[in-house]
């Protein structure tokens, strides 16, 4: 994980810009990152295809609105956040590969959740960075009401997760929050799909210090708690499909950091399945680590 590239706060002018934008300045205040605010502007398809090419004219004037939309942003946050470098670029092309191009000097890219589509749930243009950037990507939705709310990290076991625990670790720390070390293991196959909770409780023998996976999950907390000695950090061990312990878990957390892949997920893949599904359909913001194992793989 960088730790020394700027925060890239992606940006389209839509609504839901204002708030992806005080989620990346607060996050950059506090890792003490330099920003850099991007918006990213392309022709309208109907200009390249009603001709054998777009005849423009001053380029229609795109370039210059997100000009002047990121210099407005760029003069207003900085007598906002005096001790905050704040630097704005304009790239013409694509948004995902560009803005693909540009994590791959960010220690952090943060995009909405929505975007021009409104969707509830995570656009294309989201969800293809967080499988295809090059840094972690966080996917903003709505903050929590509760600012004490917790930060929560899913783990499986694999090194991945791990990762994605010290990640959550530093996160609750610098807001001052509890973490949450969440592991969910269905015991029984749902009769009703995935998704859907299978057990109300865990067996005895599942919530017993002895069990292994317990044992196992434990062990995280406890490394955890060597590197933050004053840190709030909560484990819990459930009986649950893991996209839906984690989604529920959402609605009570600020904050949901999961690795790209786990053990489920094999080389190639990237973005795993639990990662995909939380990514969606999560309530909270999301934060996506990658492990950079398929950084020199072509997309």
């Amino acid at each position: 994980m960088k730790t020394d590239g700027p925060v890239v706060i992606a940006l389209d002018g839509s609504p839901h810009s204002e708030q992806t934008l005080d989620w990346g300045l607060a996050e950059a205040t506090r890792r003490h990152a330099e920003v850099l605010l991007v918006r990213v502007f392309e022709l309208p398809r109907e200009f390249a295809e009603w001709s054998w090419y777009p005849l423009i004219d001053e380029d229609l004037g795109f370039e210059t609105v997100a000009k002047e939309y990121l210099a407005e942003l760029r003069t207003r946050e900085r007598q906002r956040h005096p001790d905050l470098t704040i630097d704005s670029r304009e790239p013409h092309g694509a948004e995902v590969p560009e803005l693909r191009r540009l994590s791959e000097t960010a220690q952090l890219l943060v995009i909405g959740a929505a975007g021009h589509g409104r969707r509830p749930r995570v656009g294309s243009v989201s969800g293809h960075l967080a499988a295809h950037a090059r840094c972690p990507v966080a996917v903003v939705r709505a903050a929590p009401a509760d600012p004490a709310a917790p930060v929560v990290v899913g783990v499986d076991g694999s090194p991945e997760s791990v990762a994605a625990a010290r990640t959550a670790a530093g996160a609750a720390a610098l807001r001052q929050v509890p973490l949450v070390v969440l592991h969910a293991r269905p015991v029984v196959a749902s009769a009703f799909g995935r998704g859907a909770p299978v057990l109300a409780t865990l067996p005895e023998s599942y919530a017993a210090p002895t069990d292994p996976t317990q044992k196992a999950a434990q062990e995280i907390v406890d490394r955890l708690g060597v590197e933050h000695p004053t840190a709030d950090i909560r484990l819990e061990v459930v009986a649950d499909d893991p996209v839906h312990a984690l989604v529920d878990a959402s609605r009570r957390a600020q904050l949901v950091v999961v690795g790209s892949r786990g053990l489920g997920a094999f080389r190639g893949m990237l973005l795993g399945s639990v990662s995909h599904e939380v990514l969606r359909d999560a309530a909270s913001t999301v934060l996506i680590m990658h492990d950079g194992r398929d950084d020199d793989r072509d997309e």
